[in-house]
């Protein structure tokens, strides 16, 4: 049983939101390109289109079986490899989006913003406690508390994007690879930002990342 990183569920967790559309593509200001050709016995493969501006794999198939993250493959977003678990034989389908810019990110926006850079869709670890499980104290349990939030002029827009984000954490609470489960927390209310000049609306889902066992 390894450690496990906060960052690599952070990315995870980017991943997962970037992939869902709650904001599209072209207010990301990102592209969507798909790779295709044919593994022989390869454990690696780096994406084809500019790949050190790799934002995030929507999905992998080899030989008409969909690859699961963790499970059968990593990917390296400085770099744009993806590495396989298991080397992968037969006809392959790689989507994944790119670009120079992002609107949805692990950080919650600068005051600075403008309202030209919304909408957007941030989120961070606000708390974390981790305590010791079972007999002889060799495993410890982590439980982490995480906001996403939703920002936009347009205060239906935050609504919906909330409500997008809720549904979605809901629908997938069990289906992560590093985080063993999930459980959906507290929503803060609609507030003015100070964000283009008191322009911006934001409200908060909280969720809580349960069950994060390590020796």
């Amino acid at each position: 049983m390894a450690k496990t990183s906060i960052v690599d569920i952070k990315q995870e967790l980017l991943i997962f939101f970037r992939n869902s559309d709650i904001i599209s593509v072209a207010d990301r200001g990102v592209t969507t390109s798909q790779d295709t050709g044919t593994f022989s016995s390869d454990t690696s493969y780096t994406v084809a289109t500019n790949p050190t501006l790799l934002k995030n794999v929507r999905s992998i198939v080899v030989a008409a079986v969909t690859l699961v993250f963790g499970t059968d493959y990593t990917v390296n977003y400085v770099s744009g490899e993806i590495s396989f678990i298991a080397a992968q034989t037969g006809a392959y389908t790689i989507d994944y989006d790119q670009g120079s810019s992002d609107r949805v990110y692990p950080d919650f926006p600068q005051p600075y913003k403008k309202i030209a850079d919304f909408p957007r869709l941030g989120f961070d670890i606000i708390s974390g406690t981790t305590g010791e499980f079972g007999i002889g104290a060799l495993v410890s349990q982590s439980e982490y508390i995480f906001s996403v939030t939703g920002y936009d002029a347009d205060q239906d827009n935050v609504e919906v994007m909330i409500a997008q984000i809720r549904q979605l954490l809901l629908d997938n609470k069990k289906d992560f690879f590093y985080i063993p489960f999930l459980t959906v927390t507290n929503m803060g209310p609609l507030l003015v930002t100070p964000f283009g000049k008191d322009k911006i609306m934001q409200r908060n889902q909280d969720f809580m990342a349960k069950f994060i066992f390590e020796e």
